[in-house]
């Protein structure tokens, strides 16, 4: 498993990636300004799968769990 600050800095490329120009911050609510959609979802997932070293039970996944880099980091990145 990599250290938050490692998965801080994967995410921000991921979403710098998919955002283009767009100024956002960690806190900044992703898929509520849309600035992420449900396309993006599971290339997410597997992202933070790997990023965690473990798998994402799905089923278990809450509303905003991934609205933000703090959100997602905070909900999977000190888990194993």
């Amino acid at each position: 498993m990599r250290s938050d600050t490692e998965i801080r800095a994967e995410l921000r490329t991921f979403v710098r990636r998919h955002t283009g120009q767009v100024a956002v911050t960690d806190d900044t609510p992703l898929f509520t300004l849309r600035l992420l959609r449900s396309v993006h979802l599971p290339e997410l997932i597997i992202l933070l799968e790997r990023l965690r070293g473990a798998p994402i039970d799905v089923e278990q996944l809450r509303i905003g769990d991934f609205d933000g880099i703090d959100a997602m980091v905070a909900r999977f990145g000190r888990q194993p």
